[in-house]
């Protein structure tokens, strides 16, 4: 169980609550055929009852007209006289006047003395002599027979004077049979009066079909013996049962399917609006993408939150990944930076102590002597170019330096600058210019001068530094035209050099760093001329870039502001 999902726990839970349901629902179906069930039995002893009362009420008649019948001293003397006339004008009446089907008389000597019956009726002689024999002792029979005109309701009585109604007191004088038809037209007739179906077997109930909504009742048909020898079933449906069925199962489905619509719904609702979501945060947990962080930013709910909180977890990870990175990259440049400020402070002062023992020496020539204090004081202008280098920058980082602006003649500004490299720049064989594109009324610039002559003295220095051929341009133009009015000065260092490589470019400004790694122990210089001149240009409110292709050459550009009021200063 720990190991599931939320996801999971959630479904297994609306599966738990689903189940629970579904056997309440079983518990209410339960219910339901229970009440069905006592429905039922109500309504089949109340149909049972009625059913009883109408045969009773249909076989009491038959057996009525026996015993009014059968206690009648006249019946008892035409025994003796047989006169045909009288049993044709006072039994053989029965028959229309009962609606019966079937009379006879037997003697007590069980003779047939009179049997008479209705139109169409064919069955004669079909009282047998144990039927005759049961009567004599019993005075009263009802029973059922089969004959050739189908199942026939017989009732028989003996024959009484008038003094023995009870049919007790005096021995029989002969016996009395009346028979009625259950043909299909008594069996329609039951029908109409019970409201029901009627059929007749004599055979088991099993072959008579019911509807699941009918309530039934059989009865047996007994013969003289009392042996069954015929059913007669009544059915009738049941509405009211029906009825309840049929709103019982439309509440079942209607609950089942409410159930399962709102498992599914409950599904698609949860997957839609947690399985998703966190899927997604497992996701960008193990992938950190971008992507799904702002799917899950578009979720629902608290996830949008969770979405943005991942975002910025994630972006404050790149930065501190990239902190650490530059932190990293800053460490190896400091150290790369002190070896090479060793190296710079190192080489020169042990040049200027080397050379100051040998120039100590008396038996050395004037001239050797010259030689040797060129390079200590070469030594000295290098070391000291260090040292200032690294004053700078520390005064830059710390804030110590200030703007101190002035009247600056362009001109003479930039031919200064050249001046101090000339003799190097002839040493080398590499031909250093000036080119000029100002306009003539523009000789003037409020700006501070040694700052730009800083930020010109460290390109021209860096240009001669690594061009060992072809030349250096050093220029001036105006840069930006607004209303036809120029707004900018662009100075450039151009050279021939070794340029530099597309991946070295972003960082050539940085701090400690030359062209590439190999590069540094080729040449002269710790790596802080550059970054002290776009500190410089980015104080005097302008902005440095390059354009360089590796081995073609490098190009420098400075755009620092024309101030309004520059072009009239005398």
């Amino acid at each position: 169980m720990k190991n599931l999902g939320i996801y999971n726990r959630i479904l297994l839970t609306a599966i738990v609550i689903g189940f629970f349901f579904l056997m309440l629902l079983l518990t209410l179906y339960i219910i339901k055929n229970k009440q069905e069930n006592i429905i039922f039995n109500e309504s089949t002893d109340l149909f049972s009852k009625e059913v009883t009362s109408l045969i009773a009420l249909k076989t009491d008649v038959l057996q009525q007209v026996v015993y009014d019948y059968t206690y009648y001293d006249d019946f008892v003397k035409n025994l003796s006289n047989n006169d045909s006339v009288w049993y044709e004008n006072n039994i053989t009446t029965i028959l229309k006047s009962f609606h019966v089907e079937y009379v006879c008389v037997y003697d007590t000597s069980f003779n047939l003395v009179l049997e008479v019956s209705s139109n169409g009726f064919r069955s004669r002689r079909f009282i047998s002599t144990e039927t005759l024999a049961k009567l004599r002792d019993t005075r009263f029979l009802n029973f059922f027979q089969l004959a050739s005109d189908g199942l026939l309701q017989i009732s028989g009585g003996s024959v009484h004077p008038d003094i023995d109604p009870t049919h007790t007191l005096t021995k029989p004088s002969g016996y009395l049979f009346i028979a009625k038809s259950w043909n299909q037209s008594f069996l329609n007739e039951l029908s109409i009066l019970a409201g029901a179906r009627v059929n007749l077997s004599e055979f088991s109930d099993t072959q008579f079909k019911h509807d699941i909504y009918d309530i039934s009742y059989l009865i047996d048909l007994k013969g003289w013996n009392n042996e069954t020898i015929s059913k007669i079933h009544f059915a009738r449906i049941s509405n009211s049962l029906r009825l309840f069925h049929r709103l019982s199962v439309v509440m079942v489905l209607v609950m089942l399917g409410s159930i399962l619509i709102t498992w599914l719904i409950f599904h698609l609702v949860t997957k839609r609006w947690l399985d998703i979501p966190l899927k997604l945060v497992t996701s960008i947990l193990k992938s950190e993408d971008a992507g799904q962080v702002e799917e899950l930013r578009n979720s629902y709910g608290e996830f949008r939150m969770i979405g943005s909180l991942f975002g910025d977890f994630i972006q404050q990870k790149k930065v501190l990944r990239l902190t650490k990175e530059r932190a990293e990259e800053s460490d190896k440049l400091k150290t790369a930076f002190l070896n090479n400020i060793s190296h710079e402070i190192r080489t020169p002062f042990s040049g200027i102590l080397g050379f100051l023992n040998l120039i100590i020496d008396n038996q050395l020539s004037d001239h050797d002597r010259a030689d040797y204090a060129e390079m200590i004081h070469q030594s000295s202008n290098r070391l000291m170019n260090t040292i200032d280098n690294i004053v700078e920058i520390a005064q830059i980082q710390t804030g110590l330096i200030e703007v101190s602006k002035s009247k600056i003649e362009i001109n003479k500004l930039i031919s200064n600058v050249i001046s101090q490299f000339k003799v190097e720049s002839e040493h080398k064989n590499l031909k250093l210019t000036f080119i000029n594109e100002l306009p003539d009324h523009l000789k003037y610039l409020l700006s501070d001068w040694k700052k730009i002559d800083a930020i010109l003295s460290n390109l021209i220095d860096n240009a001669l530094k690594f061009t060992n051929k072809g030349s250096i341009e050093v220029g001036v133009r105006l840069s930006g035209i607004a209303d036809r009015k120029p707004d900018n000065l662009l100075f450039y260092v151009r050279d021939t050099g070794i340029g530099i490589s597309p991946d070295k470019q972003s960082c050539i400004f940085d701090l400690f760093i030359q062209a590439d790694g190999s590069d540094k122990r080729s040449f002269d210089g710790c790596g802080l001329g550059l970054a002290i001149s776009k500190a410089y240009v980015e104080m005097l409110g302008g902005k440095i870039g390059l354009k360089s292709e590796e081995g073609i050459g490098s190009e420098f550009l400075i755009c620092l502001p024309l101030e309004s009021n520059s072009q009239n200063i005398k």
